[in-house]
């Protein structure tokens, strides 16, 4: 019965742009950016690789890459005004930064590099990075309104809409807390819950109740958080 609400918060990256505070706030600030290296920082879970995507397609002369790559494969994309973009680059090991960092000092190339908060932060203390300009984007978490804006919107492309009351989205909020991953899987999760409950007629959790919200954070590892 919910087989089209459970594939709509799938983990993955498509076109349906959401359009939070800290997203937009994010895109205008790379896009104001003329610094050679840029770092869009936050959070696990924060929308980093969505944003990145979003902003990849948007962006003709750019590429983009995954931190897993070397500096010997790094060369095979080095273009000059070209703008490459590493999605995970808390990955890349220190001698391929270090190779990032001296390609930015000659003014011809451009990289956005995404990573998760801590490692960005340890990164960004050595030495050879304090002493550069460097601009540093912050993505935070979205506010309990967008995630409701965001949700509702989601769910009203497929007629349900109209199934939670604002409790429960406070309470899925409490425990998702604006992380924008943990919310789609969230989700995801209690309508697979609740679409278990439909085609194997357990009357109890045929609807959303606390005790369905419940044994989704509890399934999610969240309840504890």
């Amino acid at each position: 019965m919910y087989e089209n609400v459970i594939k709509e918060f799938e983990d993955i990256i498509n076109d349906d742009v959401f359009n939070s505070f800290s997203f937009n706030y994010a895109i205008n600030q790379i896009k104001k950016s003329s610094n050679n290296l840029k770092f869009l920082i936050g959070t696990p879970g924060s929308g980093k690789t969505f944003l990145i995507t979003y902003y990849h397609k948007q962006t003709p002369n750019s590429i983009l890459l995954q931190g897993t790559i070397s500096k010997e494969e790094l060369d095979n994309f080095l273009e000059e005004d070209k703008l490459i973009i590493i999605d995970e680059a808390q990955l890349l090991d220190i001698k391929t930064i270090e190779y990032i960092r001296t390609l930015c000092d000659t003014k011809k190339y451009y990289f956005l590099l995404s990573m998760h908060l801590k490692e960005a932060k340890e990164i960004l203390q050595k030495e050879h990075f304090k002493s550069r300009s460097i601009d540093i984007i912050e993505l935070s978490t979205i506010t309990k309104e967008e995630m409701i804006q965001y949700l509702n919107n989601k769910l009203l492309k497929n007629n349900a809409n109209h199934i939670f009351t604002k409790k429960e989205f406070n309470k899925i909020f409490k425990y998702t807390k604006g992380n924008f991953r943990y919310i789609k899987k969230f989700i995801k999760t209690l309508f697979e819950l609740l679409d278990f409950a439909y085609n194997n007629n357990i009357s109890k959790y045929k609807k959303i109740n606390n005790c369905l919200i419940t044994m989704t954070a509890l399934k999610l590892g969240l309840e504890n958080d």
